[in-house]
């Protein structure tokens, strides 16, 4: 989806109310949402199916680079503000490009965080269509949200794979803080 920081021109204009770089013109939330479905439509029409929330391609070219994200597979991230996760924990650089060289300089250990496994399975592993596969102590341990999410057509689960509905990707945010809250 269209997100628009607000630390960027167009975000401050926005905020502001102002007209500059095309504030007043932006769409709502509800027109991107639409934007988006004809989107996912056309793309699919036309063989490029979305294979994650906001990753689309032809089947057997799907970035192998992201999947590596959402299937908790370990990654090495180089320069200022790169992320790396070894498969249990996740560290970042330094945000600013004087920050991370001054790291370099005389390097010092990256914070880092540990995140509950299962839950990030949960939160990185519904971004992909093909959902995940939970085990029944997962389904039992979740059983509130998931069945709340079913109840609401957010989720849908089908011999034994969980995965987004279409709306459900439209509000994923609010069903992945569901599973990190818990």
């Amino acid at each position: 989806m269209l997100e628009i920081d607000d630390d960027s021109r167009l975000g401050k204009e926005m905020l502001a109310g102002g007209p500059r770089y095309g504030a007043a013109e932006t769409p709502t939330e509800d027109q991107v949402a639409d934007f988006y479905e004809m989107a996912v439509e056309r793309l699919a029409a036309v063989g490029i199916a979305r294979y994650e929330i906001s990753n689309f391609a032809r089947p057997g070219c799907e970035s192998r680079h992201n999947l590596k994200y959402w299937r908790l597979e370990p990654y090495a991230g180089f320069g200022a503000d790169a992320h790396s996760f070894d498969g249990r924990t996740r560290t970042a650089n330094p945000e600013s490009v004087e920050q991370y060289l001054a790291w370099r300089a005389s390097p010092a250990a990256l914070p880092s965080e540990a995140g509950d496994p299962l839950h990030e399975r949960f939160f990185v592993g519904l971004r992909l269509m093909a959902g995940i596969r939970p085990a029944p102590g997962e389904w039992r341990r979740f059983a509130k949200p998931i069945g709340r999410f079913l109840e609401a057509g957010l989720l849908e689960a089908e011999d034994g794979v969980l995965r987004l509905t279409n709306r459900g990707v439209l509000l994923s945010n609010e069903v992945f803080q569901e599973f990190l809250d818990l």
